[in-house]
């Protein structure tokens, strides 16, 4: 095939005209590669734009054991044109997958073309904008994922020396997600409470006891009442969790992490001022945290520990009415009230410690 019939199908050429197309295709090369071949790297300089004839290509980035797979690209696909455009390095690897033929286009020839084409730049423009989009929602899932995987283990680790919490970080952080995608139907939170909140609360919940690392196990572990000392010492658990989260934070200022603070530091606060550890009450408890506090108790009361059965989901509920506006901000224990029976139904799909179907949180 001609490369003026590959050039007359490809987006970016596509319509410039013949005679435009003709001359343009004068200054294309022909290369071919082997299967497995490297056509650039990463990092690299960006001396050429490629569009391919035939065959196959893998875009990779990264190196060694963190190499994945952007995309693969196969006959018609063009790539190259962000390095030269921006004039820096390669910001990725692109190596054959199988045999192929590529037309390639120096960057002397693609600089000129852009100047004197001025559809041809404009596409160029809309491609970059696109591919930018794309590169930045890639970066942001990954890193998301990331802060997940490091915050699911954290939380599990400090878990894992209390054998009675079963599948509790998972029941709670359902219990707050399902919380917050109510109260965001509610007009009285609709300035606070909204898809961003809703999504950091699902990821930043499981570290609410994150501070009970700090708990010596005689503490910790112990089967019965605590002692006013001890039950002093198992208090330090929040101050000692939302400091490791300022230190988080010094590093990575992200709302997502700062919401994770406020639940760290202030869960166990009550609505009546008698909580710990500042004595805050009311409003002064950040929403995140109220949403915790009565989270977390929920599934306490539902839950079997060594020195207490577990609450039937009649006397928990009624256990909840008692602390609305005492424990609990009466706004928000009205709401999970109202929908009790949807907290009950996360509840038995973890009795098997094992089934974590994410039923209602909606993400992953």
């Amino acid at each position: 095939m001609h490369i003026e019939s590959y050039l007359g199908r490809n987006d970016l050429f596509m319509g410039l005209g013949l005679q435009t197309i003709e001359r343009i295709a004068k200054e294309f090369q022909r290369i071919t590669v082997k299967a497995g071949e490297l056509i650039f790297a990463e990092g690299s300089r960006g001396d050429s734009y490629y569009l391919i004839a035939t065959g196959e290509a893998t875009v990779l980035k990264g190196s060694g054991v963190g190499q994945r797979e952007l995309q693969r690209l196969g006959p018609g696909d063009g790539f190259g044109e962000m390095a030269l455009v921006a004039d820096e390095p390669r910001s990725a690897t692109v190596k054959a997958v199988t045999d192929m033929e590529l037309l390639s286009l120096s960057r002397e020839h693609f600089v000129v073309l852009m100047d004197q084409e001025a559809r041809f730049a404009q596409r160029i423009l809309r491609l970059l904008s696109q591919r930018l989009r794309q590169t930045n929602q890639v970066a942001t899932l990954d890193l998301l994922r990331a802060h997940q995987g490091l915050i699911i283990s954290l939380a599990e680790l400090a878990e894992s020396r209390d054998a009675d919490t079963g599948a509790h970080l998972y029941r709670v952080r359902d219990h707050c997600t399902l919380l917050a995608k109510l109260m965001s139907e509610d007009a009285r939170f609709k300035d606070q409470v909204n898809e961003d909140f809703i999504e950091a609360i699902y990821y930043v919940s499981p570290l609410h006891d994150i501070g009970k690392v700090s708990i010596p196990d005689a503490i910790l572990k112990k089967q019965g009442k605590l002692t006013d000392e001890e039950f002093e010492i198992m208090k330090t658990h929040t101050v000692v969790g939302g400091r490791a989260l300022e230190t988080v934070l010094r590093y990575c200022d992200l709302r997502m992490f700062r919401l994770a603070r406020d639940i760290v530091l202030c869960h166990h606060e009550r609505y009546d001022g008698k909580g710990y550890p500042a004595g805050i009450r009311g409003d002064e408890i950040p929403l995140a945290a109220r949403i915790m506090s009565i989270a977390d108790h929920y599934d306490a009361l539902r839950s079997e520990r060594v020195y207490k059965a577990a609450f039937t989901a009649e006397a928990a509920a009624q256990n909840l009415h008692e602390e609305t506006g005492k424990r609990f901000d009466p706004v928000v224990a009205g709401i999970m009230l109202a929908h009790i029976t949807q907290f009950e139904d996360i509840h038995e799909q973890y009795t098997d410690m094992d089934k974590r179907p994410d039923k209602h949180a909606g993400y992953s």
